[in-house]
């Protein structure tokens, strides 16, 4: 195995957060926290759309739902970790 996501596995993620998501807007927790997810125009319904797409859905659902839990310093470490992550990668 290769350790890499297949687009099936993307989109089911992706629809497993945005429930999270939705949950959590269901007790009243503010938009804020999902607004960059928001601008993303993109649902886990859009089959047809590309990978890195969902990947980057997936990315902000994440960085949501953290910061609604109140881990936003953890949020910010993780994104800050995420981007050294892919330099490195894009390295090789």
């Amino acid at each position: 195995m290769s350790g890499q996501f297949g687009k099936e596995e993307l989109v089911h993620l992706h629809l497993l957060l945005f429930h999270v998501k939705k949950t959590f807007e269901s007790y009243g927790l503010e938009n804020e926290y999902f607004s960059e997810y928001n601008s993303l125009n993109i649902s886990p319904v859009q089959i047809f759309r590309r990978k890195n797409e969902h990947q980057e859905a997936i990315f902000k659902l994440c960085m949501g739902i953290m910061k609604a839990m109140g881990k936003e310093k953890e949020a910010e470490e993780l994104c800050k970790s995420l981007k050294r992550l892919a330099m490195v990668r894009a390295m090789y």
